[in-house]
């Protein structure tokens, strides 16, 4: 996946410019050879090409892989603001709630949740509503 929204991206802005892989191999500081067989799929850049594609096209490394701000949300804390109790089973537990995808978390203060991946914040669970499941 990496290396095909790479290569699309790679693809597009040699065209939208009519850079030919000489050009944008000099753009970006590699050989050409080795941009035409990143743009073709044959081989992965390191992390220094990478860069250096960036830097050569003045994009972000998120732009370049398609990757959207509203992808990378998941990242920014959300609250736990809900607690699911049992009061019929065993012990009365509760657990509190991925404020993303609404999964009862298997424990308090995980740093993301086990289902979707959101990173937590833990700083409003005094004040979390309580939700009684029968």
């Amino acid at each position: 996946m990496f290396l095909d929204n790479l290569s699309a991206s790679l693809l597009q802005l040699c065209d939208a410019e009519r850079l030919s892989y000489e050009r944008a191999s000099e753009r970006c500081q590699c050989s050409s050879k080795h941009f035409a067989n990143i743009v073709r799929k044959r081989t992965h850049p390191t992390l220094n090409v990478f860069e250096q594609i960036c830097l050569g096209f003045h994009e972000t490394p998120n732009h370049l892989l398609g990757i959207e701000e509203s992808d990378l949300s998941y990242r920014a804390p959300m609250a736990v603001m809900e607690i699911r109790a049992f009061p019929n089973m065993t012990g009365k537990p509760m657990f509190p709630v991925c404020p993303r995808c609404k999964a009862s978390l298997e424990r308090e203060y995980l740093s993301y949740c086990n289902y979707c991946g959101q990173c937590l914040s833990w700083e409003h669970l005094k004040v979390a509503a309580i939700i009684v499941c029968l």
